[in-house]
């Protein structure tokens, strides 16, 4: 193993960033062990209470866990730490506030925008056969949970198709906060119409039609979930959180 000095800065937030690339590089799988505080700190050339450091703000990041008996290993990066850390945001919450979800809608539409842009112009025959599938999936009369996670379906292909795992990982825990705050407004049944213009976009391979049929569908979500919150916020007595 090669060894590394560091001259300047603090020496926990340099090894932050050294072992990260180590971990990237030469840990690809979770649950693997890590080498011995000593042994990184031979490796690095530093003391074993800058190892110890460095670990804990690894740990706090999620990308490694230490366990008692076991040492330190490394942890799955999935998007279900993103997806935990949002819905901390809205637990609390028997009703989301208006400005939160239109917050929530703002993202999901720079997201979205971008997702299907990419799609219309990277989308794969075998890509546009899921997203049929899914579309097909919310066109069918069914029971409420299984319109949600064909909705949910959809927009996770749409940006399968994108081709850039960074906007999938994204969109993937915000479409989970965001339909389970669907679930507390009852607004999960938004036509199908407006989800087929993306589809047949994308299709096309028309990046400005994808955008635009994306922000028709936004713009449309956006008066249901406004119907719904003040509804349900004047249910409870609560003021309307514009």
């Amino acid at each position: 193993m090669q060894r590394h000095s560091f001259r300047r800065g603090r020496l926990s937030e340099q090894l932050v960033t050294e072992l990260e690339s180590m971990i990237l590089e030469e840990y690809p799988r979770p649950d693997l062990p890590l080498p011995k505080e000593d042994e990184l700190a031979a490796r690095f050339g530093v003391s074993r209470i800058v190892v110890r450091e460095a670990m804990k703000i690894l740990e706090d990041r999620g990308l490694v866990e230490v366990r008692a008996g076991r040492g330190t290993r490394t942890v799955a990066r999935l998007p279900e730490k993103a997806k935990e850390a949002l819905g901390r945001l809205f637990k609390d919450q028997q009703v989301p506030s208006l400005a939160d979800m239109e917050a929530m809608l703002e993202l999901r539409q720079v997201l979205e925008e971008a997702s299907a842009e990419l799609a219309a112009v990277r989308a794969t025959p075998e890509d546009l056969k899921e997203i049929e599938r899914a579309l097909e999936g919310m066109s069918n009369a069914r029971p409420e949970p299984e319109t949600i996670q064909a909705d949910f379906d959809f927009h996770r292909t749409v940006a399968k198709a994108s081709h850039n795992r960074y906007l999938e990982c994204v969109l993937d825990p915000l479409m989970h906060v965001f339909l389970e705050q669907i679930k507390l407004t009852n607004s999960y049944s938004v036509g199908t119409d407006l989800h087929r213009h993306i589809f047949e976009a994308i299709r096309r391979g028309n990046r400005l039609a994808a955008r635009q049929a994306v922000r028709r569908l936004m713009r449309d979500t956006r008066n249901h979930i406004r119907v719904a919150i003040r509804a349900l916020e004047n249910h409870s007595g609560r003021p309307v959180q514009a």
